[in-house]
């Protein structure tokens, strides 16, 4: 036992934590996330219990952490380049594009974080850390958002709404494509959504 620990390395904080929500993406990904908790997650990493108590101090920290990295995550790769500077429904559709393509490329760790965070929602306990998760994502969407602005020299008469229904727009696909797998209308179903976007008023 002594030599196993010495044979351990030692991982700061940071790449601990890294560590740690790793293998929780591990436990929610095969074993659900209603199995996630700080035991489940240190039985998967192979260490102490006590370490993930000390790196995070509680389940709603750990979800919390858990959500943080997960969107920032996806809004960084679906969101990582700049929106094409074409007609706003030429832009949002690259984007539902780019998601979609996102949520396809892994869809049970995708369906896995969509219950974590409904989870979330649903406990007084974490449903500061699900609204975290969609204001970080909304941040990046408007991010981009203005970005295209500067590029076309224009601006949103109601950005936030704009921000909302893409937010919304995106969600919606998703659950659509996870349900029923149709690849066939892939194309078509993200240009009706995205076609919404042709009558926000962009002002110059």
């Amino acid at each position: 036992m002594k030599e196993e620990a010495q044979s351990r390395p030692y991982l700061g904080v940071t790449e601990r934590r890294r560590q740690l929500l790793d293998a929780a993406v591990e436990v929610m990904v095969e074993e659900g996330a209603g199995a996630l908790s700080l035991r489940s997650v240190a039985q998967r990493a192979g260490v102490a219990h006590r370490l993930v108590n000390y790196a995070f101090g509680s389940k709603a920290a750990l979800v919390a952490a858990l959500l943080d990295r997960e969107s920032e995550r996806l809004a960084a790769r679906v969101w990582a380049e700049p929106l094409p500077a074409e007609t706003l429904e030429v832009a949002v559709a690259a984007a539902l594009g780019s998601f979609l393509a996102e949520v396809r490329s892994d869809p049970r760790r995708f369906e896995r974080l969509a219950e974590l965070t409904a989870l979330a929602r649903a406990s007084d306990a974490l449903v500061d850390a699900a609204r975290a998760e969609s204001a970080a994502y909304r941040l990046m969407i408007a991010e981009r958002l203005e970005l295209w602005c500067a590029q076309r020299g224009v601006r949103l008469a109601s950005l936030q709404v704009v921000i909302s229904a893409i937010h919304a727009a995106a969600d919606g696909l998703a659950e659509w494509w996870l349900t029923t797998r149709d690849d066939a209308q892939v194309e078509e179903v993200i240009g009706v959504l995205a076609g919404g976007f042709g009558g926000v008023r962009v002002m110059q």
